[in-house]
């Protein structure tokens, strides 16, 4: 609090402070006595603390504190980490995490010893990052990505579940952060990923790679354009350019790489596969058929249509199993999935 604010309060105070019976003010009184050192307990910082609030920052690091601490219970942590990551749901506070030096501690917690933590810090990963560019670029550049994907393929469901969510909200319209997902073998971590008895991490994991093909398409290379010559003097632009497009990198061919990788093949073995007699385990969750779970279906089902969406669809792609696909969504379950499957049928003929 500044000191204007404080003398303010204080004058606010002894305007309104009550008088005692021999018609002194009892405030007056105290700041008589703070003045001249004979109430100590007054002079702590923290007071103002108690009467006006501690800052959004201040919390921050306090929380953050905890959090890292290892000599406190995983329980204390984990509270810490929930509060942390209600305070950055405000985009200022979290793109103020970079200005707090907070970034290096939150991405250590991805590689803490308990699975609590992790889950915590990833949610708290995917939250200051969504919907935030400038946020999801220096989170790139302090490697986050390296610390996430490890977490796709992690033993607790509740660690891959967050995993995937920070995931998805770095990858969000950032072609730098999806072409370093590619320098990473990131593929194949999905590709694993996907053969899980979770049925909500294969909804999410269908359901990105969704998205990602449809960004492709819609977002061509956006590079910032080069500065005019010395001599040309133009308007400043409207809208400042996004952080996530300053790079000029051009969004990897998502579609391609699907099928390149062996994602499209897995997809297609967890709805129509090829061996049916014993059926492989990318087919089933718990023991029942992955495609019998209707949200599943509808957002596999809708990768490929997207893929196949693509002009030219990428190649070589399964017609054995894309006939298959077309009979299992034939008739009615297409209107009731909600999908047009109007591009599966023009690539079938």
């Amino acid at each position: 609090m500044s000191n204007r604010t404080a003398d303010e309060l204080l004058k606010w105070g002894l305007r309104n402070a009550p008088v005692s019976e021999d018609g002194s003010s009892s405030v007056a009184q105290v700041a008589a006595d703070v003045a001249a050192g004979r109430r100590p307990d007054l002079a702590d910082p923290g007071l103002y603390d108690a009467i006006m609030g501690k800052s959004e920052a201040q919390m921050m690091q306090e929380e953050l504190s905890v959090a890292v601490d290892t000599t406190r219970t995983v329980e204390d942590r984990c509270t810490a980490l929930d509060n942390f990551e209600m305070l950055i749901e405000q985009v200022d506070n979290a793109n103020n995490m970079e200005s707090m030096r907070m970034w290096p501690a939150v991405i250590a917690l991805l590689r803490a010893a308990e699975p609590e933590i992790q889950m915590a810090a990833a949610w708290i990963v995917g939250t200051a990052v969504q919907n935030n560019d400038k946020a999801q670029a220096i989170a790139l550049g302090h490697g986050v990505l390296h610390t996430l994907l490890p977490l796709l393929t992690a033993p607790r469901t509740d660690v891959r579940n967050k995993g995937v969510y920070a995931l998805s909200a770095m990858l969000k319209h950032y072609a730098a952060a999806v072409q370093q997902f590619g320098e990473m073998d990131g593929w194949s971590k999905i590709r694993v990923a996907l053969d899980t008895e979770h049925l909500g991490v294969r909804r999410k994991l269908v359901f990105l790679l969704n998205q990602l093909i449809l960004q492709t398409h819609d977002e061509p290379a956006k590079a910032v354009p080069p500065p005019p010559p010395n001599n040309v003097h133009l308007p400043a632009p409207h809208e400042e350019v996004p952080a996530t497009m300053r790079d000029g990198v051009t969004h990897p061919p998502v579609a391609q790489i699907l099928v390149d990788t062996g994602l499209v093949s897995t997809i297609l073995d967890s709805l129509a596969p090829v061996q049916t007699d014993p059926l492989p385990s990318i087919a089933l969750c718990q023991g029942q058929p992955v495609r019998d779970d209707d949200d599943y279906l509808e957002k596999a089902v809708q990768v490929i249509l997207t893929l196949l969406s693509q002009s030219p669809p990428p190649s070589p792609l399964p017609v054995e199993q894309l006939q298959q696909l077309a009979h299992l969504v034939s008739g009615t379950r297409a209107t009731e999935l909600g999908l047009d499957t109007q591009p599966l049928r023009a690539y079938l003929g």
